[in-house]
């Protein structure tokens, strides 16, 4: 390397060392000093001082009224706590209107703030004038569910009356959205939508020498709208698990439903005959429609912004599951496998767990 090489880096290292230090030396004293101006601002707080806080703060604070425009430089937590200080020094100068306004950019910037447990009551006072529930809460959930079956009436290609048959649930699915609109600190409505799976398995004993395995795989629709009730303060944001009930209505919309059928006939003590085919379609037996009544409880857990959820839900079933005017439309299912459906209605018990995230908008309401 030449000696002019080594002069060019040197040259070029002491010009950035020497903008460096101007930067520095001219860098923006409120950008450095604003935690400083917020303790300033404290201690003229706590010493009586109460006309200096707003000259005290002005500086960092942010400006976006009266045709000014200025970004402040506190940082987010510190601006929280200047907008709390300034909304106790005008309640202090009975200044309403200015501590109301205050209070409301803080509650825009930080909308679930927590008061704290040491709060003058003159601020809780303020505070409760204020919406701080969320305006809708929206998500997704998903999880796992069993069927149960009420049985009405039975029919058979058998003697009815020496029926053996079992219903056996699998475990099927469900996955979709919910909405929520809170009305108030206890009470909400919800609207969800799932795509469900379901499937069970029904054995039968027929004639005294076969047997039939009729295992049904459905797809469905579920539309549940309810109420909720919150067990404890959901909205104090703290992390403790919030507990609550609900209850509704659930309208059910069958998309498909198909089975497999297997009947195994005993040939001889030691000899059994299996007779099968492909999967058949039997969405006409059913009805398309089904509604339910809807109970059930969760937890939510506050995580980030929104809330873990988990909850347990039972549909009762309300309508007959099968179209009885189709009952015999099959003629593979009734002369190949000596099956007829039961009148029956379908209850369900489903766990999910999902996540809901809450829309705010604060406003003064009284």
């Amino acid at each position: 390397m030449t000696s002019y090489h080594i002069y060019k880096i040197r040259l070029i290292v002491g010009m950035v060392l020497l903008l460096s230090i101007h930067l520095v030396a001219n860098a923006d004293p409120k950008e450095k000093d604003c935690a400083k101006t917020l303790e300033e601002a404290k201690a003229a707080y706590e010493e009586g001082r109460i006309n200096d806080v707003p000259n005290i703060l002005n500086d960092c604070m942010d400006v976006f009224e009266d045709n000014k425009v200025r970004k402040g430089n506190f940082d987010r937590n510190q601006k929280i706590e200047a907008y709390r200080l300034l909304s106790l020094t005008y309640l202090y100068l009975n200044e309403e209107d200015n501590a109301e306004k205050t209070l409301l950019k803080l509650l825009k910037l930080e909308p679930e703030y927590r008061l704290k447990n040491n709060e003058p009551s003159e601020f809780k006072n303020l505070y409760g004038n204020f919406r701080v529930r969320p305006v809708l809460a929206f998500g997704g959930k998903g999880g796992g569910n069993i069927m149960r079956f009420n049985v009405s009436k039975t029919f058979s290609t058998n003697n009815p009356q020496s029926s053996t048959e079992t219903y056996t649930s699998g475990v099927g699915f469900q996955i979709g959205g919910a909405v929520e609109l809170p009305l108030n600190k206890k009470l909400g409505l919800f609207l969800e939508t799932y795509f469900s799976g379901r499937n069970y398995t029904l054995n039968n004993e027929l004639f005294g020498y076969a047997s039939t395995n009729y295992e049904e795989t459905q797809s469905w629709i579920e539309i549940p709208l309810g109420v909720r009730y919150n067990l404890g303060d959901k909205y104090n944001f703290s992390g403790h698990l919030k507990p609550y009930v609900f209850a509704g209505v659930s309208t059910g919309l069958l998309l498909n439903a198909s089975t497999v059928v297997i009947r195994r006939d005993r040939v001889s003590s030691e000899e059994l005959r299996e007779v099968t085919g492909t999967a058949i379609p039997v969405t006409n037996l059913r009805n398309s429609l089904n509604i339910s009544a809807l109970f059930g409880a969760g937890v939510e857990l506050k995580q980030g912004r929104g809330y873990l959820v988990l909850d347990v839900r039972y549909y009762m079933g309300l309508m007959n599951a099968v179209n009885a005017q189709q009952r015999y439309s099959i003629n593979e299912l009734i002369f190949k496998y000596g099956h007829i459906d039961n009148d029956f209605k379908i209850n369900n018990i489903a766990i999910s767990v999902g996540y809901m995230y809450p829309i705010y908008k604060p406003k003064k309401i009284r």
